[in-house]
């Protein structure tokens, strides 16, 4: 520990440095470091209780707001379609929320199947199978493969890779770029669908439209599906199609993707599709309602089938298109599913935030692709940290479902719907759930962070002190108050800063690292964090490049003795679950606990106001 006489000299180095730091980057506009805003919430049941109460309250209101048309995110016809709902978190091995509608035009129009939804009523899923093909795939085989041409696993597209009937960039997708990872974030640029459609064949053809030469024979079933019988034809058919883009240029949806990505994984394994479906999710995570295929008849009891299984595309089979949008599920093993992914049940943790991460952005900015996710920016305030949920819909004749989840959050929700409108009341209802349960969970996180962190920190021998508030702009942690050896660490910083003359205020942001480990005495937690630094100007230029936010440039940049000046530990209590003690490590001093923080929670001007970082 450093000796009091040396305390201002420390700290002037400190300020001296951050000082020069601070003349060597650009103002930025306000923002967090991303994906690190907070704990996710663990005590919903005590600290979450009131928000959770609130959000299931608010929830069912505008659930009968939409379903008679008073809905604000619009109208949905109500009458004829039904749907499901689960919203559900880490912390719980319970739903959060479970809700389900039947809608009264469907009551007597069933021929087949249920009248009333429960969670464990069978629905399609659509494209939501994409997701799930998906995990399969990473289970199975990881991501090694990601970076490999496909060329390497399916022997049918190395032939044609080969051959020169298929050459010519503009004509013939150049399979050797498309990698097994472009496949899956729909970055292959390949045609979306695997067959032509006979209807329309029929309807172009009939008003006299010449055929180009598409091999369209080996379409099977009926008019609701374009599809190849098999494997055989899917290879005659589909390559004949042109590329879309060339690989990784821009996302472009393809189903066809998501069947050549289960060709692949069946040579990788040696296993068919439907038996890694049922090896891998079905079997492990003990899915009673879940069916690669069309199920057997007797499932059509607990199914919710509007009118009858033909108009409902109940009966459609996706044959070895299945992977890409064939799968059938309930609303309880959706959860299963999901709080797998969440929990990181089958897939190792860093695997799981691999895959849970953007591969491309879109024309949005407040969207990107994964693989498959659907990346959507969650509903936030102004000055909160962006966050990001990870979506995947489906759609397929009278079904439509989706899935949400909130990795910083601990949370999800899944949402299945049968009838006339699913695709508008799938919107609706999912655009309800996150305006409604992300921000509740939000700022019951906030208030578990302020149990467990805030308050004041003392060392009585030195004379220091740290106090630690829940900022609500921010939804996370800040230290308003330090002290070393009696001096004023902020106020020594703002004096090299200009504090008087440019800058209001030195703001201190806390954000978890991730990181955590068994204390010595085996009944604590140390649980790291990252602090960033940063000067508030009244007013600063504006531009793309002023504006920049440079917060992930700049961590752990200032080291001494091998510890970075913006490393700060808490020490945990494993019995209470609340920090008994804070190290802000570069200094060698631990503080302890002295108080907990009242129920109000700290805040500091953001709005337009630029600020320098300065560590």
């Amino acid at each position: 520990m450093h000796s009091l006489p040396l305390a201002r000299q420390v700290l002037l180095a400190l300020a001296a440095t951050s000082f020069a730091l601070a003349q060597s980057v650009l103002y930025s506009t306000p923002c967090p470091v991303i994906n690190a805003g907070q704990p996710a919430p663990s005590r919903l049941a005590t600290l979450g209780k009131d928000y959770v109460d609130a959000a299931i309250s608010s929830t069912q209101l505008q659930f009968l707001a939409a379903s008679n048309g008073l809905a604000p995110y619009g109208t949905y016809e109500s009458n004829t379609t039904a749907f499901a709902v689960q919203v559900f978190s880490v912390a719980s091995d319970e739903p959060l929320f479970t809700f389900s509608f039947d809608p009264p035009g469907l009551q007597d129009a069933h021929t087949v199947g249920v009248k009333t939804i429960s969670t464990d009523t069978v629905f399609r899923l659509g494209s939501v199978s994409k997701l799930w093909t998906t995990y399969i795939f990473l289970v199975a085989a990881g991501d090694k493969s990601w970076l490999d041409p496909i060329t390497d696993y399916v022997q049918e597209l190395a032939d044609l890779a080969s051959s020169p009937d298929y050459m010519g960039a503009v004509d013939h997708v150049d399979w050797t770029s498309v990698t097994v990872g472009a496949l899956a974030s729909q970055l292959a640029g390949i045609a979306r669908d695997a067959a032509y459609s006979p209807n329309l064949q029929s309807a172009l053809g009939s008003v006299g439209l010449a055929n180009a030469g598409g091999f369209n024979q080996s379409t099977c079933g009926d008019e609701r599906m374009a599809i190849p019988c098999n494997r055989t034809a899917f290879f005659e058919d589909f390559p004949q199609q042109r590329p879309v883009f060339k690989s990784y240029v821009s996302p472009a949806y393809s189903n066809a993707a998501f069947q050549i990505l289960s060709y692949a994984l069946e040579n990788i394994t040696g296993m068919a599709m439907s038996n890694l479906f049922d090896q891998y999710l079905v079997q492990p995570l003990n899915l009673t309602g879940t069916y690669y295929t069309v199920p057997p008849n007797n499932v059509t009891t607990n199914a919710m089938i509007p009118y009858n299984t033909t108009a409902s595309w109940w009966n459609a089979d996706a044959l070895d298109e299945s992977p890409a949008g064939g799968f059938f599920s309930t609303l309880n093993d959706m959860r299963k599913v999901t709080t797998a992914i969440l929990n990181n049940t089958q897939l190792s943790p860093v695997l799981t935030r691999r895959w849970l991460k953007p591969h491309s952005f879109l024309a949005d900015p407040n969207t990107a692709v994964g693989a498959p996710w659907e990346i959507m920016r969650a509903p936030d305030s102004p000055g909160a940290p962006v966050s990001w949920m990870y979506t995947k819909s489906g759609d397929l004749g009278m079904y439509s479902a989706m899935v949400a989840l909130l990795p910083e959050l601990g949370l999800g929700f899944n949402v299945l719907s049968a009838g006339t409108d699913t695709t508008k009341a799938v919107r609706i209802v999912s655009d309800i759930l996150a305006d409604t349960w992300v921000p509740a969970i939000r700022s019951a996180g906030l208030a578990e962070s302020s149990t467990v962190y805030a308050g004041e920190y003392t060392d009585a021998t030195t004379n220091s002190s740290i106090t630690i508030v829940a900022n609500s702009s921010l939804s996370g942690l800040s230290l308003t108050k330090w002290a070393y050896g009696g001096i004023d660490v902020l106020a020594l910083l703002g004096e090299f800063e200009g504090i008087n003359a440019t800058y209001q205020q030195i703001a201190v942001n806390l954000y978890p690292s991730g990181l955590r480990q068994d204390s010595a005495s085996g009944n604590e937690t140390n649980v790291g964090w990252r602090a960033t630094f940063q000067a508030l100007p009244a007013a600063s230029d504006s531009g793309p490049f002023s504006d920049n936010c440079i917060a992930w440039e700049v961590v752990s940049q200032l080291v001494y003795g091998g510890i970075a000046l913006d490393e700060f530990l808490f020490t945990v209590d494993d019995g209470t679950g609340n920090a008994v003690s804070l190290s802000p490590r570069v200094l060698e001093q631990t503080q302890t606990r002295s108080t907990q923080a009242s129920k109000r929670s700290e805040t500091h001007p953001v709005g337009k106001m630029k600020r320098r970082w300065v560590a």
